[in-house]
């Protein structure tokens, strides 16, 4: 079993949701014209979030687990599902 050593960096798509995130703050607090309580207690989701989502992993977690090379549970046909739920058989040519 190997062992990778994780980066704290934070990822691309993570910096991507706080500039989301501090964006909609700012234009929330300009609509709003001055600080208010409302703005303090999204400040406060802001946070939470960012560091919730620092803090979990993107992998999944049963693939971690069982050092599976796929999803576990993938359906029959590459993973091909049809609208009805069934799995959908494909034959390579």
């Amino acid at each position: 079993m190997s062992v990778e050593q994780k980066s704290w960096k934070p990822t691309n798509k993570w910096m991507a949701a706080q500039c989301t995130a501090v964006a909609t703050l700012a234009v929330s607090w300009v609509n709003a014209g001055e600080w208010n309580k409302p703005l303090t207690i999204a400040t406060i989701g802001l946070v939470s979030q960012a560091v919730a989502a620092y803090l979990v992993s993107n992998a999944d977690p049963a693939t971690e687990a069982s050092g599976a090379d796929g999803p576990v549970g993938t359906p029959a046909g590459n993973g091909r599902v049809s609208p009805s739920g069934a799995s959908v058989q494909t034959t390579a040519a």
